[in-house]
């Protein structure tokens, strides 16, 4: 193995459990300690490829949780039925949202209220990946009134905050109560929400 592949194996590996450490405890609460045992590095290590805890946080948001999350929606980005597409997005969900994965929240909701008042470079790069997160969920609503098949009344930047809000405050609810029962019925509002649509 190459010095530079073993080198970006490492980094990958840091961003991971430092992604995991961040999503369980929270940034602040996190500590490089811990990162640095768990990946089984030395602290020189971790300081060759973040200079700071910051650094490293700004990192984990930018290249795990972020595009995660995009990922995650980017087919209801590019739907040409987005209230259909929606609604078996939201049912498959249940499927896989268990107490293990409500227990930690969204990483980047969980951010949002515990970094945005306090680090505007957390701020800047929540809000900026929530503005993309609406835009996309706005066009493809777009498109639904294009096609047809959604109520050309409707106000498509505002109902993609309104979905956003729901499904953030779904998980948040869920957490807080660490309960399933609370995120599916979160979940079943929302998708009588989009029918209604």
């Amino acid at each position: 193995m190459s010095p530079e592949h073993n080198a970006d194996a490492t980094r990958k590996k840091i961003l991971d459990i430092a992604a995991e450490e961040i999503h369980v405890r929270g940034f602040q609460a996190s500590n490089t300690s811990d990162i640095i045992k768990k990946a089984n590095i030395s602290k020189g290590a971790l300081y060759h490829h973040f200079n700071n805890k910051l650094e490293l946080g700004y990192a984990v948001f930018d290249e795990v949780f972020a595009p995660k999350v995009t990922a995650m929606w980017q087919p209801i980005f590019e739907s040409k039925q987005p209230i259909e597409d929606m609604i078996l997005f939201f049912q498959d969900m249940l499927t896989w949202t268990n107490c293990s994965v409500l227990s930690k929240g969204c990483p980047i909701n969980n951010l949002a209220q515990e970094m945005s008042a306090v680090d505007e470079g957390f701020r800047v790069r929540i809000n900026t990946t929530m503005q993309a997160w609406q835009h996309g969920i706005s066009q493809a609503l777009r498109r639904g009134q294009e096609n047809g098949q959604l109520n050309q009344a409707i106000d498509v930047e505002r109902t993609a905050i309104f979905l956003i809000a729901s499904i953030e405050g779904a998980y948040g609810l869920a957490k807080n109560a660490q309960d399933e029962e609370v995120f599916s019925s979160c979940i079943y509002g929302l998708i009588d929400s989009l029918k209604r649509l």
